[in-house]
């Protein structure tokens, strides 16, 4: 990470990259490094995000339909970098995105963390549905609206192979929904069916359409299967009850209560063409991209009226979720943080919660954490990765005497057996990383050691911590999940 932008001029630059099911795009933006407060001694946090570069839209390049050619999507990105007048060392943060049914190929997970590493010292690599929804809707503008207006809102991308949705009220993300339903899953070329992924199959046999690869092209056919389609996106919006199918092609759980929406933005490739298909650049010709996604759209904004449902337009549609990507990743610790700089950046590191303290008392402190730290190492080889992240929602007061039993119990618990040379890495919700760090590092000092704090993490999510900024009063994190080949 370059040290001097941030330092001196208080801002962050960072690149969003998103290889999806039909294409890849990066876009570069300068975020600015801010005080949350007006007194200047608060948390600092992300403030104004200015995207500086939007790259070409790219067909993501395959070697085949279970493969990315990894080599073409890296040249791709060096060139639109090049392009954009910024190089890997410049770049101070920002993600790699790898969306829809390319997560699921058989080299995602490699080309994600490739692309990570070439694209700048503290670049993430994500992956999986919850989060593209969410990157999407910020991105989009959605979430601020809601913020902004007050209201509910839900951000539909729909994609070449996932639809996937997050919805915003005035605090943020309620909750996020996804299928498998996506415009490229049916692949058309010269007059011929050519590609007909699981779920656009079972649409099929579920509405009677009996479709099959390599038969010729039956419009008729495919807009009902398009029709079909849309109307189990809207399901999944509008219920529950849900459709058998809508429940069958869910990624992950959907809510057991509906929730009243007052407003729907549509992006994505497909959901940027939603109320413009009648004047998109397909003409007479719904087969011109090779897939579904103009009958999607047409029949998404059908059954978007038949709904009722308030549709707005966002302010980003087709990179939405790379501008979400690139500017709304990143966090920022607190800035009582207790580091040994030499440990950072750390990447991929899994999150064991410890949950809330608040009431165990002291003489159980030591039980806890060694049910959590046995948690790690039976779940991961600590020594293979690096270590895990402990977080700590509540230690259950901030007195010195509390948090030194803290201290004391956790280290007593590390003596069980957690291998010396991992680093240590504890992440708290409350404002006192330092004070606990200090208490740790005397009791420990021969134990590698990170304590952060003001970031909640969650069991089975994952954490990646960059090098101090702001002359080394706070670091950029990223709590994400990495969901590849699901």
């Amino acid at each position: 990470m370059s040290e001097s932008p941030a330092d001196s001029t208080s801002t962050l630059t960072s690149v969003g990259i998103d290889v999806g099911t039909t294409t890849t795009h990066l876009v570069v933006s300068e975020l600015a490094v801010e005080s949350a407060g007006v007194s200047g001694t608060e948390k600092l946090a992300i403030g104004d995000r200015t995207v500086r570069f939007r790259g070409p839209v790219h067909e993501t390049p395959l070697i085949d339909p279970e493969t990315v050619d990894t080599e073409a999507v890296a040249g791709l990105i060096a060139a639109d970098l090049d392009a954009a007048g910024v190089t890997p060392a410049e770049i101070d943060t920002g993600a790699v995105i790898v969306t829809g049914e390319t997560a699921r190929t058989a080299n995602a997970e490699p080309l994600a963390h490739r692309l990570a590493d070439e694209s700048g010292s503290f670049v993430v690599a994500t992956a999986g549905a919850a989060l593209e929804a969410v990157l999407a809707g910020r991105g989009s503008g959605s979430a601020a609206h809601a913020t902004e207006s007050q209201t509910t809102v839900a951000n539909v991308d729909v994609g070449g192979g996932t639809t996937n949705t997050a919805i915003f009220d005035a605090d943020g993300t309620v909750e996020t929904r996804c299928l498998d339903v996506g415009g490229r899953l049916v692949g058309v070329d010269d007059g011929t069916i050519t590609k007909l992924a699981a779920p656009a199959r079972a649409i099929s046999e579920a509405n009677g359409l009996d479709l099959s690869l390599g038969e010729p092209v039956d419009p008729d056919k495919l807009s009902a299967l398009a029709s079909a389609m849309a109307a189990l996106v809207i399901d999944s919006l509008l219920g529950p009850p849900y459709d058998r199918l809508t429940l069958e092609l869910s990624i992950g759980s959907l809510p057991d209560e509906p929730r009243a929406l007052d407003a729907v933005v549509f992006t994505g490739g497909v959901g940027r063409l939603v109320g413009e298909h009648i004047d998109s650049p397909v003409g007479t010709d719904p087969f011109a991209y090779g897939d579904l996604g103009p009958l999607l759209a047409e029949a998404l904004t059908e059954a978007a009226v038949d709904s009722q449902l308030s549709v707005t337009r966002p302010s980003e549609d087709l990179r939405a979720t790379v501008i979400g990507a690139g500017t709304h990743t990143t966090r920022l610790s607190g800035r009582t943080v207790c580091i040994d700089p030499d440990l950072l950046p750390l990447r991929n590191l899994p999150v064991i919660s410890a949950g809330s303290l608040a009431d165990i008392d002291n003489a159980a402190l030591t039980a806890t954490f060694s049910t959590v730290l046995e948690q790690a190492t039976q779940r991961y080889d600590v020594r293979d990765i690096g270590g895990v992240a402990i977080g700590i929602d509540d230690t259950g007061g901030l007195s010195y005497d509390r948090l030194r039993a803290v201290a004391s119990s956790f280290v007593a618990a590390l003596e069980n057996g957690y291998p010396q040379s991992v680093p240590i890495t504890v992440v708290t919700h409350q404002n006192c990383a330092k004070a606990l760090g200090q208490l740790l590092r005397a009791n420990c000092s021969d134990r590698p050691l990170v304590v952060i704090d003001e970031l909640a993490v969650g069991t089975g999510e994952y954490l990646d911590i960059g090098k101090p900024i702001a002359h080394g009063e706070t670091v950029p994190a990223v709590v994400k999940t990495l969901v590849f080949g699901s």
